[in-house]
């Protein structure tokens, strides 16, 4: 992997978040091949451009955006998620990089380090993380996730509930930033649940404090931190260094969030370039291993101020130790 390669976390995004629908582009995705895959789920998994929005997928599943890097599909329940390579963000300048695919679709990346350290990730068909191994140099192993076993039912209304202010730390507090990232679950939870179900479901992420990088604030629109912004993250990012050192099996979930302005597919494609933005500032600047990251965003699923007009507060990253909550 070269410089040329990857994008820094000053860097805006190449493309644009597209979200007109072409007229002569909403036809259903083709038949499936023998391998399994439709032309059109080969284009999403390799991020072409040729995925046109308005195109439907043979689940029902329709595109509403596409800027290159990554997808926003609307399932035909409505609801909005984002598709990418969720191995994009371990590819970094020195890396050596090898990449299987199998018949299923699936894949298997492995990230060989300069120090000889190696992260083995398997992804899904439609590119989201699946199983994620560190290997250090000496050939210790340690399982970050996996989501190929068989998920335990999640009953919501059985989760302890947590009010928000409750988790909330600021990273200007830097010890209640450390005993947040620290921190066992709330109500002595024992429960453990895939990294999709953290994902995906508002209640189970809450079980786990949140701090909210308060002291960056995104411009309307960029998904760029630049250099004199970064050191807004220096507190947090010494305290994941410490974190991850401390138990190489930490993992850290970056929440990217927008205010209510303009399209909800474009904000949550949007939200998820910043949460990648935030994570490629602390690997950067901060020497944070990107395999301990999980990157997601929300876009304006989740106001902090309840405004549709534009609010700079809103336009967001939080950070959580998921660690405890995930089968590993």
């Amino acid at each position: 992997i070269t410089a040329e390669d990857t994008r820094s976390s000053s860097q805006e995004f190449s493309t644009t978040l597209n979200t007109q629908t072409n007229a002569n582009t909403t036809a259903t995705a083709p038949a499936k091949e023998d391998d399994g895959m439709s032309k059109f789920e080969k284009a999403l998994l390799l991020g072409l451009g040729a995925v046109a929005v308005g195109s439907v997928l043979n689940n029902g599943s329709k595109v509403m955006s596409n800027s290159g890097d990554r997808l926003v599909v609307q399932d035909p329940n409505g609801d909005l998620r984002v598709l990418k390579d969720d191995a994009a963000l371990l590819r970094q300048t020195g890396d050596e990089v090898r990449r299987e695919t199998f018949n299923d679709g699936s894949s298997r990346t492995t990230v060989t380090k300069p120090d000889g350290s190696k992260v083995v990730t398997i992804l899904g068909r439609d590119g989201t993380v699946l199983r994620r191994i560190n290997v250090d140099p000496q050939g210790n192993e340690f399982v970050l996730f996996d989501d190929t076993r068989a998920e335990e039912n999640v009953v919501v209304n059985e989760l302890p509930r947590v009010e928000q202010h409750d988790t909330l730390a600021s990273q200007q507090d830097e010890e209640a930033l450390r005993n947040a990232l620290a921190t066992q679950l709330r109500n002595n939870q024992t429960q453990r649940f895939s990294l999709r179900q953290v994902r995906d479901i508002r209640q189970v992420r809450a079980l786990a404090p949140e701090v909210e990088l308060d002291a960056l604030r995104f411009a309307t629109g960029s998904a760029a931190i630049q250099p004199e912004q970064a050191r807004a993250l220096a507190k947090i990012g010494a305290a994941i260094s410490d974190a991850v050192h401390n138990d190489p099996r930490t993992v850290i979930l970056i929440e990217g969030h927008t205010d209510a302005v303009g399209d909800a597919g474009y904000n949550l494609a949007l939200s998820d370039r910043r949460a990648e933005t935030v994570a490629l500032a602390l690997t950067e600047y901060f020497d944070v291993p990107a395999a301990n990251l999980i990157t997601q965003g929300y876009g304006e699923s989740n106001l902090k101020v309840p405004t549709l007009t534009a609010e700079p507060a809103n336009r967001r990253a939080v950070v959580r130790n998921i660690t405890g909550l995930l089968r590993q």
